[in-house]
């Protein structure tokens, strides 16, 4: 009887470990999965055509700064800074 015990305490110690790196990977794609989406776009852009390339890496810096700007502009606006 205890073996069968110890058996499903070691199985449960292996089925958390999998869902804390499960969590882990959710994270990591949440937090970088759209620059590394974009850059893997720039590095094909860049395999097959350099100028592509250039064009598309300057047109993800213009659309970062007018990201930042909303950002900014919606901070602003949730924390009244005006008034």
């Amino acid at each position: 009887m205890k073996n069968v015990v110890r058996k499903h305490a070691v199985m449960m110690e292996y089925v958390i470990i999998a869902v804390l790196i499960a969590a882990a990977v959710v994270v990591a794609v949440i937090m970088f999965g759209k620059n590394v989406s974009h850059e893997m776009n720039v590095a094909t852009k860049a395999m097959s055509d350099a100028k592509g390339a250039e064009n598309y890496q300057g047109e993800l810096k213009k659309n970062a700064a007018e990201d930042v700007k909303k950002a900014n502009e919606h901070e602003k606006a949730m924390h009244n800074y005006d008034k």
